[in-house]
């Protein structure tokens, strides 16, 4: 009988189970609507759904903590192993991770209320007063400081930007046209009464799934592989032709 259940026992282990079916850290932030909180708790998000779809093809299970990005990113660059998403690929950041593949993203703007800033402007210098929410630790905080923007509001978190903007507690915040229009959504806002303001040229990148740089060369190959994957069989079109409705709705 012993023998029986040991012999049960091994097939499940070899046969019941995936062929991978490791369980890969994976740190991220919530960043509408990339990384979002659903009604039930749970995480969803564009960028959410590429890593399932992902982690799927390669086999693998995500074990997806969500913190601030400050803790996230400090987590990514400092342990290895750890996945994290959705991070812009720069220039400083580049010898920091493995990068294993990115998503086309639109322009990025500032944006104000309509009745405050009726036109746009490619003059940068003439904003740099003004406050602009930013998130903390960010690609696009880093970037306005450098710029010499003197009022920047460092947030943890980005769900009530638009409220802000509404009750003049803020003048400016940043995103691209689908990200702003999904919030205004979501908030309960008409999006009719944003505009953009400037465009921030230099942060117009996409947006990235990466590994730690000390990660097993094995599991980085698997990933970039996988990504490829989603790329070609039309996975990831998938994915993006059910979050990004601006297009296809706002300008009907």
């Amino acid at each position: 009988m012993k023998w029986v259940l040991f012999v049960c026992l091994v097939l499940w282990l070899c046969v019941g189970r995936p062929a991978s079916g490791a369980t890969v850290q994976v740190v991220t932030e919530y960043l509408y609507p990339y990384q979002i909180k659903n009604e039930d708790g749970s995480l969803g998000g564009f960028m959410t759904e590429v890593v399932h779809a992902l982690c799927q093809q390669v086999g693998d299970v995500p074990d997806i903590t969500v913190m601030p990005w400050a803790r996230a990113y400090q987590i990514a660059v400092t342990t290895e192993n750890v996945l994290i998403y959705s991070i812009v690929h720069t220039q400083a950041r580049s010898p920091l991770f493995h990068w294993i593949g990115e998503v086309q993203t639109d322009p990025i703007y500032l944006w104000g209320l309509k009745r405050r800033f009726p036109v746009q402007s490619d003059a940068l210098m003439l904003l740099k007063q003004h406050r602009v929410a930013v998130l903390r630790g960010s690609n696009v905080a880093h970037y306005l400081a450098k710029q010499q923007f003197s009022n920047l509001k460092p947030l943890s978190y980005e769900e009530q930007l638009l409220q802000m903007l509404e009750k003049d507690r803020l003048d400016l915040v940043v995103g691209t046209e689908e990200t702003i229009w999904q919030r205004a959504n979501k908030a309960g806002m008409d999006f009719n009464t944003l505009n953009k303001v400037a465009e921030l040229t230099e942060l117009n990148t996409n947006l990235s799934i990466a590994f730690n740089i000390d990660s097993d060369p094995k599991l980085v190959a698997r990933y970039r592989d996988g990504f490829a994957a989603i790329s070609s069989n039309g996975k990831l079109a998938g994915i993006q032709q059910k979050w990004f409705k601006y297009v296809q709705v706002a300008k009907q």
